[in-house]
């Protein structure tokens, strides 16, 4: 189970575009005050920026932010996120090159009979009409299955916290500056051979029916909630002495791959620009080779507020 979560936090297009299945009278709980994320400021010679680390599904009791984001957020010029929500013709382009099989090949011609009626089985869960993935790879089914399973604890993709952050800043008539892109991030997936892509597929079937599945998904969001970055690193730790393909894939890839760029991309926007407000995906601003840490590194100063 913690593998497929911590994917699902580093990859906001999977919640921002894939579709979701929800039972009928389905509603978000009542909306609470509740501080979640967490907050630093980066500062240079001249300019501030800060940073807010977020989690790619959310629930009604996320909102509203803690008054010190809303603030920064409400003096920010622009906010800068991993992807744009509503950059949809990117999003639908990635999809398309990354993220389907071209026309004549499906799941039922591509994967094992075995992993095929595991799909089969593991949509009925979740009502999910097979011919919505026809034509997904199968890291884009795990990936749809895992988006389920967090809705169906109470984590919509509908409330993600970087959709509700793009929505305040443009209410604003204040840009949204992509920090990587949707090709970018689906490209990682797009890269792993058809043998790694069913590998994450069984472990994904395998890990929805574990009993301790959604007491995991309530503790990763949690920890958000609660501003953990201990527990986070806790996580990280998991992954670093993790054997498994996936393991692996999320804590080199995933993690240490996309650190560095996107701390090069905060470290340019701060020399532009005073004041911007920037947000990633929280696992992102955890541990030795953060974020935060590799800003640190190159000679800028980094404090956190929450």
């Amino acid at each position: 189970m913690l593998r497929r979560l911590i994917i699902v936090i580093f990859s906001g297009l999977f919640c921002l575009y894939l579709p979701v299945a929800r039972a009928a009278g389905t509603t978000p709980a009542p909306a609470q005050k509740h501080a979640g994320g967490v907050l630093f400021k980066v500062q240079d010679a001249h300019h501030t920026l800060y940073l807010f680390g977020t989690i790619h599904v959310g629930a009604a009791d996320f909102y509203p932010l803690a008054p010190r984001v809303m603030r920064a957020l409400e003096q920010a010029p622009a906010i800068a996120l991993e992807i744009d929500p509503a950059n949809l013709v990117a999003m639908q382009a990635a999809v398309q090159q990354y993220g389907l099989y071209p026309e004549g090949r499906s799941f039922r011609n591509e994967l094992s009979a075995t992993l095929q009626q595991q799909v089969l089985t593991a949509l009925d869960k979740f009502h999910i009409p097979p011919d919505m993935i026809t034509r997904m790879r199968p890291w884009m089914i795990a990936s749809l299955l895992t988006v389920q399973e967090f809705d169906s604890q109470g984590f919509h993709a509908e409330l993600s916290v970087d959709s509700h952050l793009a929505d305040l800043i443009r209410k604003r008539h204040k840009p949204v500056i992509e920090l990587e892109s949707a090709a970018t991030q689906l490209a990682l997936f797009g890269a792993l051979t058809p043998e790694q892509q069913s590998l994450l597929l069984q472990d994904t079937i395998k890990e929805l029916n574990d009993p301790d599945s959604a007491a995991k998904t309530v503790e990763l969001a949690q920890s958000w909630r609660d501003a953990d970055l201990d527990h986070l690193q806790v996580l990280l730790d998991e992954m670093a002495h993790d054997d498994s393909f996936v393991g692996r894939f999320t804590k080199e890839v995933l993690v240490d791959q996309r650190n560095p760029v996107l701390s090069a991309r905060i470290a340019s926007l701060l020399q532009q620009q005073d004041g911007i407000f920037a947000a990633m995906g929280i696992l992102h601003l955890a541990g030795a080779g953060s974020v935060p840490a590799l800003l640190q590194q190159r000679g800028l100063k980094v404090e956190r507020i929450y």
